[in-house]
């Protein structure tokens, strides 16, 4: 898809922020059958939604388990694809620290600083108002960078999703969650893979805009392992 400066500051900021527009993974976790009896998984509160095969999940109740679980974490990395574009993140939820890497720009925030650069220039502080809408469309995700994740992603959308199988990534169990929901006009294709204490895994989803479709998604590599997160400056 061809996008001019404009349309690139956006859509970094879009990849960024993993937002509910991001897609169906390239490359999920490999399906397979399970038996209702067998590995049901034991919800952490009785608040949150069952996960096992078959199972009718209401999203908006499973990102706040998922995001009470994945804040405890010590860090974990991840890569995304938005609009084409490639990112690798890091977080660090104990000291609130973030650093996305991409071909078109990158940020890091540490607390209440946020530095970016986009792929020509050097590490700056983060300035939503700036001229240039690269350095623009990356400072205004940073300022809300820390309180985005793949749980962030589910709890933009509402409805009932269902449990259509389960898989395995790093090592773990996962319950692949599927569902379709409607923003701002669009519909969105969405499917999330989440273990038995709601830590969400990788998201992916489709949807069109303007007749075009979009793509994204995103994979935790790490999970649990604290992240070497400094200022760039």
């Amino acid at each position: 898809m061809r996008v001019n400066k404009w349309g690139i500051g956006v859509a970094l900021a879009a990849a960024i922020m993993l937002t509910a527009c991001a897609g169906p993974a390239s490359k999920p976790a490999d399906e397979k059958p399970s038996n209702a009896s067998s590995e049901e998984a034991a919800a952490p509160s009785s608040d949150c939604p069952e996960l096992a095969e078959g199972a009718t999940v209401d999203i908006k109740a499973m990102s706040v388990c998922s995001a009470d679980s994945m804040k405890k974490s010590k860090g974990y990395a991840a890569t995304s694809t938005s609009f084409g574009l490639q990112s690798t993140a890091r977080f660090n939820p104990p000291t609130k620290s973030v650093e996305i890497i991409s071909s078109a720009g990158s940020l890091i925030v540490i607390g209440d600083d946020a530095w970016v650069k986009s792929s020509t220039s050097e590490w700056q502080v983060a300035d939503p108002k700036s001229t240039d809408p690269i350095i623009s469309g990356l400072s205004t995700a940073a300022a809300s960078a820390n309180s985005q994740d793949p749980a962030a992603t589910a709890a933009a959308l509402t409805g009932e999703f269902t449990v259509t199988g389960t898989g395995e990534r790093l090592g773990q169990k996962v319950f692949i969650v599927t569902g379709t929901t409607e923003q701002s006009g669009a519909t969105i294709k969405t499917t999330f893979e989440v273990t038995k204490d709601y830590i969400i895994l990788a998201t992916a989803g489709h949807t069109e805009v303007n007749g075009q479709s979009v793509d994204s998604t995103l994979e935790v590599t790490e999970w649990n392992k604290s992240q070497d997160i400094v200022a760039p400056m």
